[in-house]
């Protein structure tokens, strides 16, 4: 099978567009499959849009609410909810989901994604398609290693912001809280994270969804504060 050379521009044209190694990896079928969801694809491809368009250089945490993407996938939010949870166990994503679905929940994508065929294999497959195309390609490759002093930091800030969420909620922690405070711990400033979980203990605050909409209302508070 050979398709037409097709090097995106869609992005320069103001058009998000999913990488075409993702797509003819396979993935699309077998997260359908895995996950027994006919439109889990679709849900996962639109994380990926909306990744590239808020992080144009290089994957990073996004934001956006669970009913916009339920919208733009054309399903409702119990199929949303669904599909996020099937990505999450296939390991292609972490997520914090607020309280309700209108609220920002965060995302990032799990690099180098996790697909049938890598990305080389695919392009050894269907070569045609990868022509004069840059290499390796978004989301194939392991994000460039911190330095020693950029990897101490950003474990002792997620160490810190586990020890907040200890002292302030609970001592029991599992896999998916960690991958939630350590989205937290990279999105918003260390000042405010502690702020609000200051606020949390003594407003007997029950769920880390509190918390990440206190930071929001504290932080756009700051921005419309002149200088």
């Amino acid at each position: 099978m050979t398709f037409r050379g097709q090097r995106s521009k869609r992005l320069e044209r103001g058009c998000i567009g999913v990488p075409a190694w993702i797509e003819l990896s396979g993935l699309p079928l077998a997260l359908n499959n895995a996950a027994k969801l006919p439109y889990c694809w679709a849900v996962f491809r639109k994380l990926v849009e909306f990744d590239m368009e808020a992080n144009r250089v290089r994957p990073a945490e996004f934001e956006v609410t669970v009913a916009e993407l339920a919208l733009r996938c054309g399903i409702d939010g119990v199929k949303a909810h669904k599909a996020i949870n099937a990505i999450r166990k296939e390991g292609l994503i972490r997520c914090f989901l607020p309280d309700t679905d209108e609220e920002p929940a965060l995302f990032q994508l799990i690099l180098p994604l996790k697909t049938p065929q890598t990305a080389d294999e695919t392009r050894a497959k269907f070569g045609d398609a990868f022509i004069d195309a840059e290499w390796p390609p978004r989301y194939a490759a392991e994000p460039p290693p911190p330095t020693i002093g950029e990897s101490t930091s950003r474990a002792a800030r997620t160490q810190r912001v586990v020890d907040l969420y200890l002292n302030t909620f609970s001592m029991k922690l599992n896999s998916l809280i960690l991958d939630e405070l350590q989205l937290i711990t990279d999105r918003y400033d260390d000042r405010l994270i502690e702020k609000v979980f200051r606020r949390a203990k003594a407003a007997e605050a029950t769920s880390l969804g509190w918390i990440v909409a206190e930071i929001r209302r504290e932080k756009k508070a700051e921005e419309k504060v002149p200088l």
